[in-house]
């Protein structure tokens, strides 16, 4: 023990200044500074402590640094004590014998422990250590043993309870069985670093991963040939709950989603949940087949079974989920954009289910991106059309007024149905462009044809996305205003499903009932049809499927309900209009049930709107004559 060996010594710099010294030599009197007498051999320069004329030995400590090494001559066989000894008020020092235990220390070393300078002497170092981290003592004797030196950084446990990370510096001198440290306390700085890298890779809303995490664990497995799956989960509607209830319930909504996604997959190594951002997040799975994602798809989808409780609020949330698998060769952009391809799927053929990415899929989503970016153009070179079919009076055969359909002109020349892109301009958001153009178009028409037929009325197609645009009603009315055209020759067409799907469509539709606007309900019959809408809803006109059409010349039971809903319009003062009519026995049919007002190529084909003008001089005429 260093206590029997009285040894003292000093950390000096080239001018000799003092930087620091060991026990030994703390109390003795006179200037802290050692005066450099004569310059020796290997390093060796003797100095003279203030008015103490005994003899030092000076020796670099090692070759890095101008930091010098300084015991008493006499005792030069000790000098190893202070050996490694950083001069700065932050640096630890420490001697250990070979079985661990504190020989010599500096007070810095004693107090970030929390022990007493004296406390520290013959105390096991290696019982500071964590419990569970016995493998560090293993691979810092293994390194001394093998190379003298070891760099380690672990946890020291201080005499509180707390632990403290420090980054050590070792050396094992041979030839005296003794092992020096230089540490320094570095646990602020792992904290600030740990809280950076929490910042860098952890959605502070949810506190899951974030994209930058969820991107680097990706690349690491494909790296290591791991063939991991991505299950891109988005939120269905999201939209509606921040704008109907508010960014704060949005926010507790996703975080709640957070939980109940982490419940769902389980406590599981190789599962990282992530959020993207918005209302999508991500399932992880560094290796899995098919059949395994399927099943945690299938669970996070039944987990939305139950509401989520927000602020006493029920809400009943779902989520769409597009399932992508690596294969050999994947990167993690291709992964990540295989799911949001699948997801992007089962958002259009109905939300709440999961599909998973395949190649006949892909082909599928190159098409809509050909069809997306062909209408795109088309808005902007005149590629949408409008043509027209006519409504005619079943009783006279004359034309009392048209319908306004969209068509596309694509870059071959070819014309493309409704059936063709009306999805895709959905998705794309599209819709309320195409309805402006087919809109001016169907008043530039009726304002001519209205100059020869004062009772003609002209039809117009709205979707929910139209309905729901700032505005709808005023616009529409201005448009038709300003080519001369009253909204009371305007007849606009809704489907059941965009005027009860939302709650904010009825106020605009008896907005346009106020503005002049007819309504028509179309494909009565189908889908929502509910006798209680014709009640509800604001609306002048039924147009009754072209299935009960085409069904009632050979089956009873459907003419019977075709000549209900004409008997139940009529009571509630309702105009009926019967689509579809081909056939000349569907016509007889029609007339047979008290039918009035019908559309369908038994009498005209859709047209443009060179063909309609013609068509609507010789109706006149016929009129006329």
């Amino acid at each position: 023990m260093l206590a029997a060996m009285p040894i003292p010594a000093a950390i000096v710099d080239e001018s000799g200044v003092v930087l620091a010294v060991n026990r030994w030599l703390e109390h003795a009197t006179g200037d802290q500074l050692l005066v450099p007498l004569s310059s020796g051999t290997d390093h060796t320069t003797n100095l003279r402590r203030g008015v103490d004329d005994s003899r030092w030995r000076v020796r670099p400590l090692d070759d890095r640094a101008a930091i010098l090494l300084a015991t008493a001559e006499r005792l030069d066989a000790g000098d190893h004590l202070l050996r490694k000894f950083f001069a700065s008020d932050h640096a630890l020092f420490v001697v250990y014998d070979q079985s661990g235990c504190v020989i010599e220390s500096n007070r810095a070393w004693a107090s970030l422990l929390g022990y007493s300078h004296e406390e520290v002497f013959g105390l096991d170092s290696w019982t500071l250590l964590p419990d569970d981290d016995l493998a560090t003592r293993a691979e810092v004797e293994d390194a001394l043993r093998r190379n003298g030196r070891a760099d380690p950084t672990f946890q020291m446990r201080t005499s509180s309870g707390e632990y403290r990370l420090i980054q050590w510096n070792l050396h094992f001198d041979y030839s005296v069985g003794h092992c020096f440290g230089i540490g320094r306390d570095i646990t602020e700085e792992d904290r600030a670093a740990s809280e950076l890298e929490r910042k860098a890779y952890t959605d502070e809303l949810t506190g899951l991963a974030n994209r930058a995490r969820l991107v680097d664990r990706i690349d690491q497995l494909l790296t290591d040939n791991r063939h991991p799956a991505l299950l891109y989960c988005d939120l269905d509607r999201f939209k509606v709950v921040n704008d109907s209830l508010g960014h704060t319930v949005g926010d507790s909504l996703l975080s709640a989603l957070a939980r109940r996604l982490e419940v769902s997959t389980g406590d599981h190594d190789d599962v990282t949940i992530a959020r993207l951002g918005g209302d999508e997040f991500v399932v992880l799975i560094d290796e899995a087949d098919h059949e395994r994602a399927l099943r945690i798809a299938g669970k996070l989808l039944c987990s939305l079974k139950r509401p989520i409780i927000v602020d006493d609020r029920h809400i009943h949330a779902s989520m769409s989920v597009g399932i992508a698998a690596a294969q050999d060769g994947s990167t993690t952009n291709e992964l990540l954009s295989h799911a949001d391809t699948a997801v992007y799927e089962a958002k259009r053929i109905g939300r709440g289910v999961a599909v998973t990415f395949d190649d006949s899929l892909q082909e599928r989503v190159d098409r809509r991106f050909h069809v997306e970016a062909g209408l795109r153009k088309a808005l902007d070179t005149g590629g949408i059309e409008t043509f027209y079919q006519p409504l005619v009076d079943l009783h006279t055969g004359l034309i009392v007024g048209a319908e306004a359909l969209v068509r596309w002109r694509n870059e071959s020349g070819d014309i493309v149905g409704p059936g063709g892109f009306l999805d895709v301009a959905e998705d794309a958001g599209l819709l309320p462009a195409i309805g402006d153009r087919v809109a001016a178009s169907a008043f530039d028409t009726a304002s001519r044809v209205l100059t020869m037929n004062p009772g003609f009325s002209i039809a117009i197609n709205t979707s929910q996305d139209e309905l729901l645009t700032d505005g709808f009603s005023p616009q529409l009315a201005h448009a038709a205003l300003s080519v001369g055209v009253s909204p009371e020759r305007v007849v606009v067409e809704i489907v059941e499903s965009a005027a009860i799907s939302t709650s904010c469509a009825l106020p605009v539709l008896e907005q346009l009932r106020e503005n002049g606007f007819r309504i028509a309900l179309d494909d009565f019959g189908t889908g929502f049809s509910s006798l209680a809408h014709l009640r509800d809803l604001p609306i002048d006109i039924v147009k009754v499927d072209r299935s009960f059409v085409a069904s009632m010349t050979e089956d009873a039971i459907a003419k019977a309900l075709t000549k209900s809903l004409l008997d139940l319009g009529s009571s509630l003062q309702l105009e009926v209009i019967m689509e579809g009519i081909e056939t000349a026995e569907q016509e007889a049919s029609a007339l047979a049930i008290g039918g009035s007002l019908a559309q369908g190529y038994r009498y005209y084909k859709p047209m443009p709107q060179s063909e309609f003008l013609e068509l609507m001089m010789i109706d006149e005429m016929s009129r006329a004559a």
